[in-house]
């Protein structure tokens, strides 16, 4: 028996700007907080990667003009479309579902002649309305974080550590100890924008945001003295301790922290808004990675198989949570 579309199913539609090709996705679990309140142009504008001089980390004479940065990320972009497997300017560290051939996904890169990781971005109007073909990571995220991506949970990575320093300001145990590379953001020239238009989400008829489709954050590469182990038992207490005194706006993965040659300092690398990601709506509080574990695989479970529009648009969302930029 055929049954019929709802209409009133939670829906995107996408395109490139000034192009009419659309591509579409209905689910109920696209949520109206990732798709239209994580990103905000003036926001990342104002943090966007220097065009003059930056000092390498912990240096008072070393540094490179941004120029330089932007220009070489400029031709790492001509590489990428042309589906080159190495490039000019660039060690590749981490290819996260990042897909060569269609040039979309996310793939980590360090510059060869300078101390700074990139963070590259790309999505197309068709990929970004393609939550199931990433992988089972991007599935599960999909599922708890409200349709959220790694496109749009990227975006979270700036204005977030900037509220992580403000609290580990304000830490007696932790100012001193632990510390964040420093991060900016850049849209390569060949950029082009993603129209995002979403009808039945939230409590919102129609909204629509233009986001970029290829933007990176480039962040200081950390001279690692020793990597967090989830075998050591102290590195689980002092990760899930940070993390608990942050309340949890950082993800507590392990691979998350290391100490820094030099300083001795705990570095927390990835800084991208851990709630946003899975969907967590009130403060938790985890006292072993187990419990970790288990409570997000429960919270997985019932966002994927119990959820209804109603669920997702009756939660309750303690503001602290949703990192709004402003």
């Amino acid at each position: 028996m055929h049954r019929p579309k709802n209409p009133h199913l939670p829906q995107i539609v996408t395109h490139w700007e000034g192009k009419s090709q659309t591509y579409k996705l209905a689910d109920i679990h696209l949520g109206e907080y990732p798709f239209f309140k994580i990103y905000n142009e003036r926001y990342l504008k104002n943090h966007s990667l220097p065009e003059k001089h930056i000092l390498f980390r912990h240096s008072r004479k070393n540094y490179v003009d941004g120029k330089i940065l932007r220009e070489q990320i400029d031709h790492l972009m001509k590489e990428v479309h042309q589906k080159k497997k190495t490039y000019t300017h660039f060690d590749i560290l981490q290819t996260k579902d990042f897909n060569r051939k269609k040039a979309c996904g996310l793939i980590v890169l360090k510059f060869k002649n300078y101390p700074f990781v990139v963070k590259l971005f790309i999505e197309t109007p068709e990929s970004f309305v393609s939550p199931y073909s990433k992988g089972f990571e991007p599935i599960f995220f999909f599922f708890m974080g409200d349709g959220i991506n790694r496109h749009l949970s990227g975006l979270t990575r700036l204005k977030n550590r900037e509220l992580l320093k403000r609290k580990l300001a304000k830490s007696k145990q932790w100012s001193s100890k632990v510390d964040l590379p420093r991060k900016w953001f850049y849209v390569p020239k060949q950029s082009k924008k993603i129209v995002v238009n979403g009808t039945n989400i939230g409590k919102k008829k129609h909204q629509k945001i233009k986001i970029p489709g290829t933007y990176c954050v480039i962040a200081d590469a950390i001279d690692i003295e020793r990597n967090f182990s989830i075998g050591n038992k102290q590195d689980r207490q002092t990760a899930l301790s940070i993390c608990n005194d942050l309340d949890f706006h950082v993800d507590p993965h392990i691979k998350n922290f290391m100490t820094e040659r030099g300083t001795g300092k705990i570095m927390i690398v990835d800084t991208e808004h851990f709630p946003s990601m899975v969907g967590i709506k009130q403060r938790p509080q985890f006292n072993s990675y187990f419990g970790w574990y288990r409570q997000l695989i429960n919270k997985c479970a019932q966002d994927m198989f119990m959820c209804s529009k109603d669920y997702y648009n009756d939660r309750v969302i303690c503001p602290e949570y949703e990192l709004r930029i402003n």
